[in-house]
């Protein structure tokens, strides 16, 4: 699964716009390595060593673009130093793809992406914010936001990257399903409890029966009889409604797991 799916289209758009992937994509310098003398390996580079790397970009005498841009998304020294510290980031920390991609998204979130796609925030304010990031995305107005500097895309192709977001966005995160069969009580238990319960009340019965018969053939007296009949008779419906309260639950439990 891709982390950072719902912004991978625009990740993907910079990438372009960029012009580091059709060079060596996230292991990409400025000037495509005229300053690093060379391609170099970013991916497998710590924060710290690329933060050496860029400040040696910066030193380069060549370098009149005084800029230290590196990576997929050309983050240089002093932005790249600004989001380890936002992220507490430890600058032992490889600069490979994930870290590139997150750092990416940071960027997104810092020029108000989330806030477009909660409807906090316009498009055309998005768009306009995310040119003065990268200088090869265009304004509203169709032209780069730094002097001099054109963009390598339309507004029109922006739109689109910025609408399937927002389509990923309200889908969510595909995540993969599994179908599970649902657990179903047969009918039979129901029957089951319920004959149990009335065998069990009819063994009461006859037993209680035969107690007060016998306890009329010892000769007790009609006050005690009645005593023990009146305790036969209560524990015996009291059985019988045990069973139907028993077997209600069981067809409740069964009901819910039919739903």
């Amino acid at each position: 699964m891709d982390k950072f799916y719902v912004y991978r289209p625009f990740l993907d758009l910079v990438g372009f716009t960029e012009g580091t992937d059709k060079g060596r994509g996230y292991n990409e310098t400025l000037s495509y390595g005229a300053f690093t003398g060379g391609p170099v390996d970013l991916v497998s580079m710590t924060l710290n060593q690329i933060d050496q790397l860029q400040t040696k970009m910066l030193q380069h005498p060549k370098n009149k673009f005084n800029s230290s841009a590196a990576g997929r998304y050309q983050i240089v020294r002093t932005t790249r130093r600004d989001i380890q510290k936002a992220l507490r980031l430890d600058g032992t920390l490889k600069f490979d793809k994930d870290m590139q991609d997150r750092m990416g998204c940071y960027l997104l979130g810092v020029r108000g992406i989330d806030k477009y796609l909660s409807g906090r925030l316009s498009e055309d304010t998005l768009i306009n914010n995310l040119a003065q990031e990268w200088a090869s995305l265009p304004t509203t107005k169709g032209k780069g936001h730094f002097d001099g500097q054109n963009a390598a895309v339309g507004v029109a192709r922006v739109r689109s990257v910025l609408a399937e977001v927002k389509r990923r966005h309200a889908e969510g995160q595909p995540v993969e399903t599994v179908e599970v069969e649902k657990p179903v009580m047969p009918p039979q238990v129901e029957k089951e409890v319920r004959q149990k319960t009335n065998w069990f009340t009819s063994i009461f019965g006859a037993g209680g029966i035969m107690a007060t018969f016998g306890a009329w053939a010892a000769g007790l007296d009609h006050e005690k009889l009645l005593i023990i009949a009146a305790i036969v008779v209560f524990f015996g419906l009291g059985f019988l409604l045990l069973g139907e309260w028993i077997v209600r639950r069981v067809r409740k439990i069964r009901k819910a797991l039919e739903e």
